[in-house]
């Protein structure tokens, strides 16, 4: 075979030689693949030169493409355009095709999808398949011609009947979607399958989503990760990522973080944004790659760049904590704005926060509950929680206790427990909502399960004193314990007055004196009063500096604003 490729070459040579443009061309190719002489790009393109200049308009198709890539001469599009619009009037069907992407892009011409469209349809009329594929993208969206959703499936069968893989995928879509036709995932499925074994990576993937979820054909997780596997390897960024998802929850696959690694790194080098972030991610975390917050606010940066919203939002949490790069507030602000834009509603809310305080932007209340309202509309809870704080305070909004309490019931409800405890506290007191003490301990339980210890406090006072609860002593110790673990000063003292008395838990002066010095500690007035009344009881470890002790705590209490220790001192 070599001998005849090589003896191939020698005729061709010869031939060219003598004048004839054809073989030169051929020639050319075999010097472009190195079939038979050395591959050598810089003389290939001489003989395409030559064959064009001969007559051989595949010459001058052949010489558009090497200018086109640079291969061999210098890149130069405007040359390679007037060679496929030589090739494309001398009859090669090919030169039409790759003039139509020429004026599609914008390159070495100017941009023009009706002469990209009229293009694809010489091309296409002439029997070159990628011009039916590429003509009927544009009738599919409209561009450069009207939009015919009905003659965009045409062209696509059209192409697929013909062999060409990007035709079935095409068709496929268009089937799975019900544009033009009725929708049926069960023959976008064999259409997808035609086009990912004609090496279309887009037809794997969507194979395989449609095999994750059961459409069209049977579900089948193993099936649509080897789908996604083989769509990956052929160059599919947006598969990798798919698969990196999987890997990182451990999705129809055990949970492998240092694979879901490889795959966002592999989608990341691709140019997929999406893959970048989710990197960012796991570095941020340290699973499955080290932690490396400076890494981490990289390709955060990177995905915002690649328009990943989320990108901007976790970078600008960056920025605003110092994580990874130097704090810079008004940075923070920025990006926030830029999530906001970009949907992600998170970024509303920490921009008005920002607003609020004056942090990196001036400060705007009226523009913070703005970006409060829009992050509620948006669904995200934290949003309604701290609009109904600007109603509650009319801060930027007019004050409105009613308004307030039905933010606050939907940032309950959206799982933020400190809408709870806010709307729990207007319960109790009867303001914007009938006073109801019952949903108020409700309101109050929820807040305090959901980690507000300020909610526990409130409902260990209610336990002790039978508001809206049963009386329960024991119930209270417990509930202020909680309160006192979340260092509520409040809940530490009333635990150790629990502890002092006996009451809901064993006696135990000891712990009740540790629980007061606490209390004292975190600012609760009482709590230094009762440090004071143990000293002066000879109850606390003072030995003969007990007195001493004792009105140095009165004094603490005394000078925030407990009255009763003042008189003590």
């Amino acid at each position: 075979m070599l001998q005849d490729t090589r003896q191939a070459a020698a005729l061709y040579e010869q031939a060219c030689t003598d004048g004839v443009a054809e073989s030169c061309n051929n020639l050319g190719i075999r010097y472009a693949k190195g079939s038979g002489v050395p591959q050598d790009a810089h003389r290939a393109a001489a003989l395409f030169e030559q064959a064009c200049t001969g007559g051989a308009v595949e010459g001058c198709f052949n010489l558009g493409l090497i200018h086109e890539e640079g291969n061999g001469v210098p890149q130069d599009a405007h040359r390679a355009a007037a060679l496929f619009e030589q090739a494309c009037t001398g009859g090669t069907v090919e030169g039409c095709v790759n003039l139509g992407l020429l004026y599609s892009k914008g390159r070495g011409v100017p941009q023009d999808e009706r002469r990209a469209a009229a293009l694809f349809e010489q091309a296409c009329t002439g029997g070159a398949i990628a011009g039916c594929v590429h003509l009927g993208a544009r009738y599919a969206k409209g561009s450069g011609v009207p939009q015919d959703e009905r003659r965009a499936t045409a062209l696509f069968e059209q192409a697929c009947t013909a062999g060409m893989a990007e035709g079935c995928f095409n068709l496929g879509f268009i089937h799975e979607e019900g544009r033009g036709v009725p929708r049926d995932a069960r023959q976008a499925a064999v259409l997808y399958e035609q086009a990912c074994t004609g090496g279309v990576a887009g037809g794997c993937l969507n194979l395989g989503l449609l095999h994750e979820d059961g459409r069209g054909v049977p579900r089948d997780e193993l099936r649509a990760m080897a789908l996604y596997e083989q769509a990956c390897t052929s160059g599919m960024a947006r598969a990798c990522v798919h698969l990196g998802v999987r890997y990182a929850k451990g999705s129809g696959v055990p949970p492998d973080e240092r694979r879901a690694a490889a795959f966002f790194e592999r989608a990341c080098t691709s140019g997929m944004a999406g893959g970048c972030f989710n990197l960012g991610l796991l570095h941020e975390k340290g699973r499955g790659v080290p932690q490396d917050e400076h890494r981490a606010s990289a390709l955060f940066e990177q995905a915002c760049t690649g328009g990943v919203a989320e990108g901007c939002f976790n970078l600008g949490i960056c920025y605003d904590k110092g994580h990874g790069v130097p704090r810079d507030e008004r940075r923070a602000a920025a990006l926030f704005e830029q999530a906001c834009t970009g949907g992600v509603a998170e970024g509303c809310v920490h921009l008005g926060m920002h607003h609020e305080k004056g942090r990196g932007v001036p400060q705007d209340v009226g523009r913070a509950a703005a970006l409060y309202a829009q992050a509620c509309k948006a669904g995200v809870a934290e949003g309604c929680f701290n609009l109904g704080l600007r109603y509650g305070k009319g801060r930027g909004v007019p004050q409105d206790a009613g308004r307030a309490a039905a933010l606050y019931a939907q940032a309950c409800k959206g799982g933020v427990a400190a809408g709870c405890y806010a709307l729990g506290l207007l319960h109790e007191e009867g303001l914007g909502v009938p006073q109801d003490e019952f949903r108020a301990a409700a309101l109050q339980e929820q807040a305090c399960k959901g980690g507000v210890a300020d909610g526990c406090l409130n409902l260990g006072v209610r336990y002790a004193k039978g508001i809206g609860v049963p009386q329960d002593e024991r119930r209270a110790a417990v509930i202020f314990e909680q309160a006192c673990t979340g260092d509520v000063a409040e809940g530490c003292n009333a635990l150790g007055v629990r502890y002092a008395n006996g009451s809901g838990v064993p006696q135990d002066a000891r712990r009740a004196a540790d629980l007061f010095e606490k209390a004292c500690t975190g600012g609760a007035a009482a709590g230094c009063f009762n440090v004071g009344l143990f000293y002066k009881q000879g109850q606390g470890r003072g030995g003969p500096d007990s007195a001493s002790l004792a009105s140095s705590y009165f004094e603490k209490a005394c000078r925030a604003g407990l009255s009763e220790a003042c008189a003590q001192r």
